[in-house]
Order: structure tokens, then sequence, then C-alpha cells
């Protein structure tokens, strides 16, 4: 399995709110861990130095965040980076590009910055967006890259600078990892259909009286709000990628070739 996780046992899930006013919800529900199975790596997933003996293992969260950010993400993974521009997604230059970016907008952009040298880091950031998996609810978050060509999906982390009390977080350092592309949209595909396997009969247990009684639940809208989001998949693999590449590549060599002629 490329993505896995465990929910917590319901019973164990933590109500939202003070005592008194406590609620759950469809995400509040899904609380749990995950962690993708990236070859012989496994992203999420805490270091030897850092993981304590009564802790997770992987990373404690709502699955429903990475549920949802992979199916924002899907149609743009799937829409293969031209040729020109994967040294700004791929590596160690893709790394560089991001060092770039930063430092040109800490030269460029202030209250002062005409609206093109916005709309020139708008267009060169829409490269990234929807290819970096946002992380940063975690402390420390971790640096994953997905983006695809004609033929695989690329899985790409970094994650050299992200530290707990002076040791490295997470056990997957640095590396790369891909598989065809059908074969990603059918891992994506199988996360989807087994965390909506768990939560239907989450529901069910909730719907039998499996919480306290003094956390708040909407059963109607709960059972609506899962029935809805099982057709997330279905609508983000029929949505067809948009990406401006010609925007894009201005942007992006305007950036570069500024970078360039500071160094």
């Amino acid at each position: 399995m490329l993505i896995d996780f465990e929910l917590t046992p319901i019973k164990e899930v933590v109500p939202w709110g003070t005592p008194g006013n406590h609620s759950l919800t469809w995400f509040g529900l899904t609380e749990g861990r995950y962690w993708i199975n990236a070859g012989v790596a496994t992203l999420f997933e805490y270091s030897d130095r850092v993981r304590h003996s009564d802790g997770s293992r992987y990373c404690d969260y709502y699955v429903a965040r990475i549920f949802e950010d992979v199916m924002n993400m899907l149609p743009t993974i799937l829409e293969a980076v031209p040729q020109d521009l994967r040294a700004y997604v791929s590596g160690n230059s893709g790394r560089e590009w991001i060092k770039a970016c930063e430092s040109w907008s800490e030269k460029n952009l202030d209250e002062g910055a005409e609206d093109e040298t916005w709309d020139t880091w708008e267009r060169a950031n829409l490269l990234l967006r929807d290819r970096f998996l946002e992380t940063g609810y975690l402390s420390p978050s971790t640096s994953i890259v997905m983006w695809s060509d004609e033929t695989d999906v690329h899985i790409e982390w970094g994650n050299r600078d992200k530290f707990i009390d002076g040791g490295l977080a997470w056990s997957a350092v640095s590396g790369s990892f891909h598989l065809p592309r059908e074969k990603f949209v059918m891992e994506v595909e199988a996360f989807h259909a087994r965390l909506f396997e768990r939560m239907t009969s989450r529901i069910e247990q909730v719907a039998a009286g499996a919480l306290h009684p003094d956390v708040q639940i909407d059963l109607p809208g709960l059972i609506a709000e899962n029935e809805r989001r099982q057709g997330m998949f279905a609508q983000a693999l029929g949505q067809k990628g948009a990406t401006p590449w010609d925007e894009i590549r201005s942007a992006v060599f305007e950036i570069s070739a500024d970078a360039a002629s500071n160094d």
C-alpha cells in the first residue's frame, strides 16, 4: 500500500471543544496516524532518535487531512511537467530553485513592489502549487513533492533540516521513489476505498452509541458528509489539469536568470 493509515479506536478519539460542550465531526472522527510507503523509505515516520517508547511511530493527525490534500493535488500531479521545467521541481536542482525563489522574494517583494513583480512571483509558484504536499500543520513539517512525467509519478522528499530536540525528525531523510502513473492512481483509489470502508463502519458505531453521551454528534449530517466525500476520488480523477505552462516558464526563467546574475 502506498498510502497507509490506522484510525484511533473510537473510544479513544479526543472530542473537540470544552467539557460540557464536546463535539465531533467527520474530520474529527478520522483521528489516527498515517504514512506513505515509498519503496524502502517510509514517509511521515519518526526517526528512531526522536521516537519515544510511548509515542507513535508515525505522525498523529487526522487522516482526513492527507486524504483531502491528495484529492486536491491529484489532477495536478497527473499533469506531466514539461521536460524543460523538471529541473526546477526534481532533485537537488529543485531544492536549489526553492532557495532561489525565497531569496528573490526577499529581495524584490515589499510594500513598494509593482504588480508585475507580484505577478511574476505568483506565476512561478504555480509550478509547485499542488505538487508540494503541505504539512505545515506538523511540527516539524516534512518536505514532500509529487509530480509526474509522461510515464511515472515521482515522490521526492528532503528532510535534512527537520529536527526535534537536535535529532533528525523523520526516518526518511532524503530520497525519491517513482511508480507508473496507472499504479499511482490505483493506489490512491485503494486508499480512498479503505478510508471509507472504515469510516462507514465508524459511523455505524457512532449510531449504535459508541461515543460518550456528552459528545454532540449531528448523525444525519455525518452520514450525508460521508456519502458526499465518497465521490471525491472520482471527481478528482475526472478533472484535467490546466497549468499555464507558458506563463510559468516565463516567470521561472526570469527569476532564475535574475538569481544567476546575482551569484
